[in-house]
């Protein structure tokens, strides 16, 4: 069901959005604006944000849950374009749900709009024997990456929040921003657009379709 919101709705709508200065979040944050929201950017340390009377900028550490309680106390919505690739623990995104779900529930925020790659497992999910063969290569080639994605998940299904992953094949520097999302996965070569992933999860913020559920982008 499409949830009907207007312009100046959004506007009284803040987002949090951690993984802001990366490359697909600074599109959410660049798509976030340019719908209305108000949006506090969490970034680590360097970002090429721009100013923005609508967006507040916090540096924190997502492994430091008071940093993460500062950014999500206030807001409405929270969205994740964290990564693990080139991280040393390669952890950061069941990390940070361990401290972002309980600031959520703390502040009594319940929707959130996360990432992660295709390959990454969920609750109910059939494997076809490309698909099981295809995971067990991404296991071998980025295992703790992989599994960090899938513990995400399982942190997300057994909260009470309302949440939505978005599930993405290997993204390009395309500028189309087109897509469609379903629970079809997509073969293990599939690209997508890196603008269409970041306009997708913007997109869930308004829409409650994939609530609960972790859709693949094509």
């Amino acid at each position: 069901m499409l949830i009907a919101y207007n312009k100046d709705m959004k506007s009284n709508k803040r987002i949090v959005i951690f993984g802001a200065a990366g490359r697909v979040g600074s599109l959410l944050v660049e798509y976030a604006l340019a719908d209305g929201y108000a949006v506090t950017a969490f970034v680590h340390r360097h970002h090429r944000l721009p100013d923005h009377p609508s967006l507040s900028i916090v540096s924190g550490n997502i492994y430091n849950d008071d940093d993460v309680q500062r950014a999500i106390k206030g807001a409405d919505m929270v969205m994740s374009a964290l990564s693990s690739w080139g991280t040393k623990k390669k952890d950061v995104l069941s990390a940070a749900m361990t401290s972002i779900i309980p600031a959520m529930q703390k502040h009594g925020v319940t929707r959130i709009v996360s990432l992660t790659g295709a390959e990454a497992r969920a609750a109910g999910d059939h494997l076809s024997t490309i698909h099981r063969f295809a995971h067990f290569g991404i296991g071998i080639i980025g295992g703790p990456v992989l599994r960090d994605g899938e513990h995400h998940i399982k942190l997300l299904e057994q909260s009470d929040l309302d949440w939505t992953v978005i599930r993405s094949p290997i993204m390009r520097a395309n500028t189309d921003q087109s897509y469609r999302l379903s629970l079809d996965r997509p073969f293990p070569w599939a690209l997508i657009n890196r603008p269409a992933v970041a306009r997708a999860m913007v997109d869930q913020l308004s829409d409650d379709t994939h609530l609960r559920q972790a859709p693949f982008i094509h």
